[in-house]
C-alpha cells in the first residue's frame, strides 16, 4: 500500500518545519531586495548565465547493470551533437544502448517543451543561409566544431551513478568452496546545452590568451636574493 496523499498528512512529510521555511525564505527575500536596491550590487557571472543559456540535467531510473559497462557509452556520446549522439546509440551493439537512446529521447522532449531549446527557427535565432558559421575549438573534448545553429543542442557532460546492489546470489565451486556474485545498480546523468554555451567558452578561452600576451622565455624582471656568499 502507497502513502497517503492527503494533504494534512502530507504536511509532515512535505513542510516538517514551516517557521525554519518561513524564516529562511523572508531571509532570501530581503537579501534578493537589497542587493538590487544597492548601487553597487550587481548580477554575478553565474547568474547571467543562468539567465541568458538554456541547460537540462536529466537522470535515469536505476538500471540493471554496472558502472564500467555504461562509461564506455558515455564516453562515446560525450561532446556530441544530439543527433549524433542517437545515431551511435541506434547502431550500437551494446545491450544497453536501447536504454540511453530512450533517455536521450526523453532528455530531448524535456529539453525542447520545459526549456525551450533548439528553437532556433523557430523563435528566429538561427536563419538557414545568413546565420553566421563559426567553427570553435572544443577544449573539454579536444576536437574542432562548426556551429551553424547557435541554439542546436549538444551533450555537454555525460556521467554514470553507481547505484545500491540489487541483491546477492552465491557462485558454487569446486572442493565446496562459494563465492558471492554481487548484482550492481548504476544510472545515467545527461546535461543538455545549446552551441551557445560552447561558442561562449571557446570565445571566452581566446579572449584570455589575448590579455595574457606571448610567452617570452626570459622575462625582463629585477635579480632579486642576491647573496655575497654562497647559500649551500
Amino acid at each position: 500500500m502507497g502513502g497517503s496523499k492527503m494533504a494534512d498528512h502530507m504536511r509532515h512529510a512535505v513542510d516538517p518545519d514551516p517557521r525554519s521555511r518561513r524564516r529562511w525564505e523572508r531571509k532570501m527575500v530581503i537579501q534578493r531586495v537589497t542587493r538590487q536596491l544597492d548601487v553597487r550590487g550587481k548580477e554575478t557571472r553565474t547568474e547571467r548565465l543562468k539567465r541568458t543559456e538554456r541547460e537540462l540535467l536529466s537522470r535515469s531510473p536505476w538500471l540493471a547493470t554496472s558502472v564500467k559497462k555504461m562509461m564506455h557509452l558515455m564516453r562515446q556520446i560525450s561532446g556530441k551533437t544530439l543527433e549524433e549522439a542517437r545515431t551511435q546509440m541506434k547502431f550500437s551493439k551494446k545491450k544497453f544502448a536501447k536504454e540511453v537512446l530512450y533517455e536521450l529521447d526523453l532528455a530531448r522532449d524535456k529539453a525542447i517543451v520545459s526549456r525551450g531549446m533548439g528553437l532556433g527557427k523557430t523563435n528566429g535565432e538561427f536563419v538557414p543561409g545568413q546565420t553566421e558559421k563559426k567553427t570553435i575549438r572544443d577544449e573539454r573534448h579536444g576536437k574542432w566544431v562548426d556551429v551553424t545553429d547557435p541554439t542546436r543542442i549538444y551533450i555537454h557532460e555525460a556521467w554514470v551513478n553507481r547505484g545500491p546492489l540489487r541483491g546477492k546470489r552465491p557462485n558454487y565451486r569446486a572442493r565446496g568452496r562459494t563465492d558471492v556474485i554481487q548484482m550492481p545498480q548504476a544510472s545515467i546523468s545527461i546535461r543538455l546545452k545549446e552551441e551557445k554555451s560552447r561558442v561562449r567558452e571557446y570565445e571566452e578561452k581566446k579572449a584570455k590568451e589575448y590579455r595574457q600576451g606571448p610567452w617570452v622565455h626570459l622575462p625582463d624582471r629585477p635579480v632579486t636574493a642576491q647573496r655575497p656568499f654562497y647559500t649551500w
